[in-house]
């Protein structure tokens, strides 16, 4: 078997520009030596491999010899273009009689090399003949094609690529005769029966002769004094095209093909060419693709300044021959219960397509032409319906091109130690539903608008009313102040302060664009809940919600929380150890709590036990269990220790309570409730591939203030 050179398309620069008999030259350089095609002045390239020019609308194809690499630089073409200037058109009547010649006499000369007739062809794409005793009517489905016909500067009339000579043309005369129509193959699919019983399709091909699709052509050519321009330009090369079945039509199985060019081995991976393939990780360096109805090998990376001449072992390749295709494909997954939306089927059809199906979380497979497919993700147990004998479902398929991906679970008895608490009552798979019935659930929505300046009192229109909250970025991240904006949630506008300053709350500059987000929500209690995710409320929506874009979340209800302070005393030595009970013995020295009580905010208050630890007589140190060392201090002053993330003081105690007699080491403890709830968010994360490149959720703390 023989490598066929890649056949290479070549366009003039400028649209429908014509190209001079004689002048074309296609150079390229590989291995260090320059090679060259020239024009033979009738449609034909020779030199160092062969080609045809179809002058009219300047397409060249080329099969270089020897082929160069595309890394070794580009085709430099070198030719005549026309320029058009007294390009002439005109409409032909198609003789659509089988075997008869259509004949066009404008009595006008014509520059050889110039014609260029464009016309319509009917073909058949495949056939479906069924048994005669299934009652059913054959099924044929008809592809057109648009067709070139342009003379080779020789009088000769030929169809694109230097087809067969198909009519002539009269240069001085401008009479012009030809028959467009070709004979071609097309794929059948009898219907028969196997033995015993049920049907099967074969795969067979047939010849028939193309038909006109329409009466109508159109001609178009160019004055023989028309003027010419000499123009130079370069194209990249592209790959090196192998013929893998050149004696067969039937198709090749994937994943079966292994040749060999020189000491290099090819195979295929699922349409993929690779080279330098590994067994022990099922992969290579891809340097091509393969069309298995076809049996036609790319290559994009190959050795340069290789033949065209240069023998490709064929050492395997699987074509089909007779085997039954399958309407229905029935099959159980290795394992089960399988992760929803997560089985991926791929099979070949009989024409060689690649057909994928995807499995939504509700079990239905989509993709290609099927008539129906599902998985039931409990079993595991798939039913694919590929083909019926509507016309709008796809080919059946090879059954040994079926395959599939899946992710199933595997479920391991929860430790009660390792979850903090107990499993007994969850479901096996340790899965519980996110809402229920009477839950409180809030649907929100957020919206945003760009604003590439802003002025003073500059009015925003959200188009919608009764928002939830509103605020404005910066460009770069900043929140602007929102003493800089006003917003009127009746009318549904944000209107910016005039004077306007752009900046945040700590003075940090906002830069625009700025963009302006708001958010509307509604909240009420779940009435109905269903496994497919619909959720039905006990009261309407206030007003429309974007799909896609609406956020439905989960209310947890605490009731009325406050800050408060707590289980004070004092303690002589404190040991570091954390007890909410006196270690050892009180202190002699005392705060005065009844006078001036320990201070606390709902804004800066965390859940907290706190140590005071003198370290002379009047200096100390604030220690928190979870939060450290927060502070110093002496009981001259004042103390109150900023919350970094509210910057509100965790408490303040005052000077004056304060007695004398410290020493070293005395410690006053008490704990703190934050005005917050406390909770624990525990995530699981199942096992599998990643589907997401992220993956967040957001919690909100949310109340009224008396």
């Amino acid at each position: 078997m023989g490598m066929v050179a890649q056949p290479y398309t070549f366009a003039s620069a400028q649209i429908k520009r014509n190209l001079s008999a004689g002048s074309v030259v296609v150079k390229w350089t590989t291995g260090g030596t320059q090679y060259t095609l020239t024009d033979d002045g009738a449609g034909g390239l020779t030199g160092a491999g062969t080609g045809t020019i179809s002058y009219s609308n300047g397409l060249i194809f080329i099969n270089p010899d020897p082929a160069p690499s595309p890394a070794g630089g580009d085709y430099t073409i070198e030719y005549e273009d026309w320029q058009g200037t007294t390009k002439l058109t005109d409409s032909i009547t198609l003789v659509t009689t089988a075997g008869s010649d259509t004949t066009y006499s404008p009595a006008v000369a014509m520059r050889p090399g110039s014609v260029d007739i464009r016309l319509s062809v009917q073909r058949i794409a495949k056939r479906w003949i069924y048994l005669p005793i299934s009652g059913k009517t054959d099924r044929i489905e008809y592809t057109t094609d648009q067709v070139a016909i342009t003379d080779d500067g020789n009088g000769n009339l030929r169809r694109e690529k230097g087809g067969p000579v198909l009519g002539t043309v009269n240069y001085a005369t401008g009479e012009i005769t030809f028959d467009a129509r070709q004979s071609y193959d097309y794929k059948i699919y009898p219907e028969a029966s196997l033995i015993g019983s049920g049907i099967y399709w074969r795969v067979d091909t047939e010849s028939a002769i193309e038909s006109y699709n329409g009466t109508t052509a159109t001609i178009e050519w160019t004055d023989p004094a028309d003027p010419v321009q000499v123009r130079s330009t370069t194209r990249p090369i592209p790959g090196l095209t192998i013929d893998l079945t050149p004696t067969s039509s039937r198709t090749i199985i994937p994943n079966s093909v292994l040749f060999q060019i020189g000491s290099t081995l090819y195979r295929d991976q699922d349409g993929a060419i690779v080279k330098d393939w590994s067994p022990v990780t099922n992969t290579g360096t891809a340097v091509g693709s393969i069309d298995y109805a076809s049996g036609l090998a790319t290559l994009t990376d190959y050795p340069a300044d290789t033949p065209t001449s240069t023998p490709v072992t064929l050492l395997a390749c699987l074509t089909t021959l007779n085997q039954a295709p399958a309407n229905r494909t029935i099959f159980r997954t290795a394992g089960s219960p399988l992760r929803e939306g997560s089985l991926i089927v791929n099979a070949t059809d009989i024409e060689g397509n690649q057909v994928t199906l995807n499995a939504d979380t509700a079990g239905n497979l989509t993709g290609g032409s099927i008539v129906s497919g599902f998985v039931d993700t409990q079993t595991g147990l798939v039913t694919i319906q590929w083909s019926d004998d509507t016309a709008s479902s796809g080919p059946p398929v090879v059954p040994s091109t079926v395959r599939y991906s899946a992710v199933s679970y595997t479920f391991l008895p929860l430790d009660a130690d390792l979850v903090g608490l107990d499993a007994t009552r969850l479901p096996s798979d340790g899965r519980v539903p996110q809402f229920n019935l009477g839950d409180v659930i809030v649907v929100s929505n957020t919206q945003s608008t760009e604003l590439a300046t802003v002025t003073a009192g500059q009015v925003v229109d959200f188009g919608r009313v009764n928002q939830a909250e509103a605020w404005v970025e910066g460009a770069n991240g900043n929140r602007l102040d929102p003493a800089q904006y006003t917003l009127d949630t009746t009318a549904g506008t944000l209107t910016f302060a005039d004077p306007l300053a752009l900046v945040d709350v700590d003075a940090n500059a906002v830069t625009e664009p700025l963009t302006v987000y708001n958010r509307v929500e509604d909240m009420g209690l779940a009435t109905d809940v269903q496994i497919g995710g619909q959720i039905g409320l006990n009261i309407p929506l206030s007003q429309d919600y974007t799909a896609g874009e609406t956020i439905a979340s989960a209310a947890v209800l605490y009731g009325d929380l406050r800050a408060r302070t707590y289980n004070a005393f004092h303690q002589q030595a404190w040991s570091g150890t954390w007890s909410d009970d006196l270690v050892g013995n009180s202190t002699t020295a005392k705060y005065n709590l009844v006078s001036n009580p320990i201070e606390i905010t709902n804004q800066g208050a965390i859940k907290e036990r706190w140590a005071i630890r003198f370290t002379s007589s009047t200096s100390f140190e604030v220690i928190g269990e979870t939060v450290g060392v927060v502070a110093t201090g002496n009981i001259s002053a004042d103390l109150a220790p900023t919350n970094q993330a509210t910057g509100a003081p965790y408490f303040t105690i005052r000077s004056a309570g304060w007695g004398s007699g410290w020493v070293s080491g005395n410690t006053l403890r008490f704990n703190t409730d934050g005005g917050q709830a406390p909770f624990w968010v525990a995530r699981t994360i199942v096992a599998g591939r990643a589907v997401e490149e992220t993956d967040q959720f957001a919690t909100q703390n949310r109340g009224d203030a008396d």
